[in-house]
């Protein structure tokens, strides 16, 4: 009986007069490059019991085999061991609060790449001042995971002194006034996230995996490549920024056309005496810096001005939080709370930042969050985000032990947190919070095996990123791969590990609280709500009337077009090629 051919694919780099192939049984077979994205090749070949990839006449390391009976090996990177791990799942603690748009955004199991051509003299101004406002075009953009090939347009205030940078993309930002934004995953706009201060990386994604566990309102992210010009630029976190878009799929299922989805402002601190710590401070709007409180997306508010950073929606906020007395909550019923804000997704936010001492966030810096106003009902959503810096990364000695009651920055204002922890009900509700989290994931028993099995998908490309010289001028990382290994799980490159954070956390609080870290909560059960993004860029119910899966959903214009988008410094299945060739601009 004769085998069908398999088709091949492989995203690879070779020199300009370069060749690839795929070696089967150490028979070579030529591969073509992809008419919309050069660098996947592409070819049928016989199955074999292994297989290479060969890029200009040199095979690459590792030695592949098929799956039993594949006819596809997906998109694979040229001399990567892995492509698909298998990533355990995080245990769910709560149903998601609020009603989200699952998508392919979120993925925990492969790294996919993406490929940016852009300008190149204006993209090398952008690189090398980081630190000032700039645009470069960019020509085309592609993006490749295992299943899918997409293009979309190509982001943090610290780490602009490091020499790989993070980046934004707004895919909409040179489009033709009255014409339809281009959506990548139901997005407007993301980030590339370098990670530059986490020796292992995988901080920020393990935060964000969390809060989703947890029923939180959270922002997605995956693992990507990014290749700009040909030239390597490392490896990062693909994320969420913030847009309608954005807080439309964390809040209302992916309803881009929710009407009173309001105004978001940026919480952020600049000092001690200069954060966004959500205190009343009077009417008067100047009393409000828009150091501390930004105006970054005005949804469907048509009273409301990124220019003139409109404050008054976010003083209402401010004395309605004032005016609630703590000492008085005594049940789940208190309508001022519950019409300002969801309690259980705040007391989440709030727990995982202490469980991972997210020492410049919402809790001990009152920064790094977005504060969005439900227009209609008048409630607020609080979601944050930026998460390097957590798990012990940065970390105080001690803070891992420090019990909840002393976790606010001595003579701090706290509005917020003190709103729950001072009010009898809260507190205890709080506590509960605490136990079921570090019962149902936040243990070293669930997590550690996570960390094992990116380290797995991970080591080759950290390898790479930090063989990577940096673009931009500052800081240049000095971790190495065994920093990485060594801090998933103990101290390396003065970081405290991750899962010692883990172990160290979980055991100061167990003895706090009286209670152990064993599952003994009973099921949670099927979640139905929400919304799942299909491939076609169809939004469906996700009540299991469809055979979608969430975690290779795609875009959400499924359609092959031209737009217009750009690329910022910031602090920051498709079966078939479906590439979208977009007019960019890095800035």
């Amino acid at each position: 009986m004769v085998q069908a051919d398999v088709q091949y694919a492989v995203v690879a780099f070779p020199s300009n007069a370069g060749s690839v192939q795929v070696a089967v049984d150490g028979q070579n077979h030529p591969l073509t490059a992809d008419s919309q994205v050069p660098n996947l090749f592409k070819g049928s070949a016989p199955s074999g019991s292994s297989y290479q990839y060969v890029m200009d006449n040199q095979a690459e390391t590792p030695k592949r085999s098929l799956a039993n009976g594949a006819s596809s090996t997906g998109n694979e990177f040229f001399n990567r061991t892995h492509t698909i791990v298998n990533v355990p799942e995080l245990p769910q603690a709560y149903h998601p609060f609020y009603p989200p748009l699952f998508t392919g955004m979120n993925k925990s199991n492969e790294v996919a790449t993406i490929i940016l051509n852009v300008n190149g003299s204006a993209f090398d101004s952008v690189v090398q001042a980081p630190t000032q406002k700039g645009k470069a075009q960019v020509y085309s953009f592609a993006y490749v995971s295992n299943k899918e090939v997409y293009t979309i347009s190509t982001s943090g205030q610290s780490t602009k002194d490091f020499a790989k940078q993070s980046y934004a993309i707004d895919f909409g930002d040179f489009i033709p006034q009255g014409q339809k934004k281009p959506l990548f995953f139901g997005r407007t706009i993301v980030k590339l996230r370098a990670e530059a201060t986490d020796p292992t990386q995988l901080r920020e994604k393990l935060y964000l995996d969390c809060l989703a566990a947890a029923g939180a309102t959270t922002l997605s992210g995956s693992f990507v490549r990014l290749f700009v010009n040909n030239q390597p630029y490392g490896l990062y976190t693909l994320m969420d920024d913030i847009s309608t878009h954005t807080i439309d799929n964390m809040l209302h299922g992916g309803n881009w056309t929710y009407a009173t989805t309001g105004v978001t402002y940026k919480g952020n601190a600049l000092s001690p005496t200069q954060e966004g710590n959500l205190a009343y401070l009077g009417d008067d709007p100047t009393k409000y810096s828009p150091d501390t409180y930004k105006l970054v997306d005005v949804g469907e508010d048509p009273n409301a001005s990124t220019k003139n950073n409109t404050v008054t929606n976010l003083i209402d906020f401010t004395k309605r939080l004032s005016q609630i007395n703590p000492s008085t909550i005594t049940d789940g019923n208190n309508q001022a709370l519950l019409g300002l804000l969801n309690p259980d997704n705040t007391l989440v936010a709030l727990a995982m930042n202490y469980l991972t001492d997210s020492w410049d966030g919402l809790w001990v810096q009152a920064s790094n969050y977005y504060l969005n106003q439900d227009f209609g009902t008048n409630q607020w959503c609080i979601t944050s985000y930026d998460f390097d810096e957590t798990f012990g990364n940065g970390a105080q000695p001690g803070r891992d032990s420090v019990p909840y009651t002393n976790y606010s920055r001595p003579d701090s204002v706290r509005p917020l947190p003190d709103l729950f922890l001072n009010s009898p009900y809260y507190k205890l509700h709080f506590e509960e919070i605490l136990k079921t989290m570090v019962k149902r994931f936040f243990n070293t028993r669930v997590i550690v095996p996570r960390l094992q099995a990116w380290a797995t998908l991970l080591e080759e490309d950290i390898a790479w990123d930090y063989s990577i010289p940096g673009h931009s001028p500052g800081t240049k990382n000095t971790f190495t791969v065994q920093d990485f290994l060594t801090n998933l799980n103990s101290t390396a490159a003065s970081t405290e590990g991750i899962g010692q954070w883990i172990g160290n956390r979980v055991s100061s609080l167990t003895q706090q609280l009286s209670f152990t870290d064993a599952d003994d909560l009973p099921p949670l059960g099927p979640y139905k709500g929400g919304n799942v993004l299909l491939g076609n860029g169809q939004i469906v119910p996700n009540d299991g009337s469809n055979s979608a899966n969430p975690g290779t959903s795609t875009n959400g214009n499924g359609s092959n077009g031209t737009s217009a988008a750009s690329l910022t410094i910031a602090n920051p299945v498709v079966l078939a090629s479906a590439l979208i060739v977009m007019a960019m601009a890095l800035f």
